[in-house]
């Protein structure tokens, strides 16, 4: 069980949702938002100068330079210990399948992102991340 705020790391290139999640994070004392990118470029940039890695990444999928599922695969093989969650309007089931291969851990639908940090929030509490 955690007694520490989760650390989080968001990208997508919409500025809204991007505000969306930083004040959803900001009334929440469960996660750590370390940072935001607008693309999977500019994420795995970040982590590469960062000193402390954040433990969950949440990825869009469509974004210019670098989507989420190609960032999913870097991330998955330079850094193995973030956990990495799709956060997507796509019900491409192929798309879906191919970020899980390429380490993604599960997908969420943009609908919905309290519901997104409660079930992070739950799995990472109950299981520290090791099973989701």
């Amino acid at each position: 069980m955690r007694n520490y705020p989760i650390k989080l790391a968001f990208t997508d290139d919409s500025i809204f949702q991007q505000n969306m999640i930083q004040l959803l994070i900001e009334r929440d004392t469960v996660f750590d938002l370390f940072f935001i990118c607008g693309d999977g470029l500019d994420l795995i940039k970040r982590l590469e100068f960062e000193d402390e890695l954040p433990e969950v990444c949440i990825i869009d999928f469509h974004m210019p330079n670098m989507g989420g599922v190609a960032a999913a695969s870097e991330i998955s093989a330079r850094f193995p210990s973030i956990k990495l969650f799709g956060y997507t309007a796509t019900t491409d089931f192929c798309e879906i399948k191919e970020f899980k291969r390429n380490g993604g851990v599960h997908v969420f639908p943009k609908t919905n992102p309290t519901s997104m940090l409660e079930k992070i929030n739950s799995w990472t509490y109950n299981d520290d991340l090791c099973q989701v």
